[in-house]
């Protein structure tokens, strides 16, 4: 199971669509239901004029490729500022990390959370999240030009 966390104040409306029965819930705080409407009707039309002129397949692919947990414990070498992860996977926490979902640059803010995993922090903005978070909600990651994983 991921998870991804939506803050829908954030947005102008957000729509989940459960797999499997397809039941559907839009969410519109303070935002008229006939506006909503609207949208969702243009979004159709351009998804209907996007679509092939053959049946789907009936299974999506899965929409990322998440790697392996970081696994339990982690070492930080704070000289070098390298954190080894429980996997043993080595993370090079000097430079910069982009995230696939939204493209946005990540560095380490210099602490580590309650389970002993970096916080990474994102390039001009307040927002930070441990790296194994980072990973799952916005990943993959990858070093930015010149970092090494």
């Amino acid at each position: 199971m991921r998870i991804k966390m939506i803050d829908v104040d954030e947005m102008w409306f957000v729509v989940t669509v459960a797999r499997g029965s397809g039941a559907a819930k839009v969410d519109h705080p303070g935002v008229c239901g006939k506006s909503v409407a609207t949208a969702l009707r243009e979004i159709a039309e351009q998804l209907d004029a996007l679509h092939p002129p053959y049946p789907c397949d009936p299974e999506p692919e899965p929409q990322h490729d998440y790697a392996e947990p970081l696994g339990p414990g982690g070492t930080l070498d704070a000289a070098r500022r390298v954190w080894t992860d429980g996997t043993g996977h080595s993370w090079d926490l000097s430079g910069r990390w982009i995230a696939a979902e939204t493209g946005g640059e990540w560095e380490w803010s210099g602490r580590l959370d309650t389970s002993g995993r970096p916080v990474m922090r994102a390039v001009g903005s307040d927002a930070q999240e441990s790296l194994d978070v980072l990973r799952v909600v916005y990943g993959p990651i990858s070093p930015s030009a010149g970092g090494r994983s």
